[in-house]
């Protein structure tokens, strides 16, 4: 069953555990199953034994770690980025950039901002009538219209509202 030949020797229990880590840490194929001839001794099998271990420790368990850190620090960082973003959306008005706390520390209530007075839907629906409409602009509309082409937000209210203008009034 065992040949020595093969430097598979199993006289002793030891003998057999060295026999049975060498066949099972090596693979039948592969980069570190290089050429072991002139060695018949079972001196020069605990040598191979220690060699195709530390093979395996370095590239098979310490390599697989290291990919699948970076698997799982690219996964944290795009929940990070999600969190950040869905909470921007809970707490940033879209239209003006204001936050709750400033609308609320002013008074105004932050359901009636965004339900509102800036309401995502009634711009995208404003935008939408610019473009498919084919008649007349006033000039207020044609202004707008040149710079949402342009892709220039400067027709937002960047950090203004009604309801804070009409306060500081």
């Amino acid at each position: 069953m065992f040949d020595q030949g093969k430097m598979e020797y199993c006289q002793t229990l030891g003998q057999c555990l060295v026999t049975v880590l060498k066949n099972s840490l090596r693979p039948s194929s592969g980069g570190h199953n290089y050429s072991w001839t002139g060695r018949t001794d079972f001196e020069d099998l605990w040598i191979r034994v220690i060699i195709d271990a530390t093979f395996w420790i370095l590239f098979t368990i310490i390599g697989l770690n290291v990919v699948t850190s970076l698997i799982l620090d690219g996964f944290r960082q795009l929940k990070a980025e999600r969190e950040r973003a869905l909470k921007d959306m809970t707490t940033l008005c879209t239209i003006c950039g204001l936050s709750k706390d400033e609308l609320v520390s002013n008074g105004i209530s932050w359901s009636t901002h965004v339900d509102r007075e800036h309401n995502l839907w009634n711009y995208v629906t404003f935008f939408y009538y610019l473009q498919e409409h084919d008649g007349r602009f006033s000039a207020v509309e044609n202004e707008v219209l040149k710079k949402f082409k342009k892709t220039d937000p400067s027709f937002l209210p960047s950090g203004r509202c009604i309801s804070m203008d009409t306060k500081i009034s």
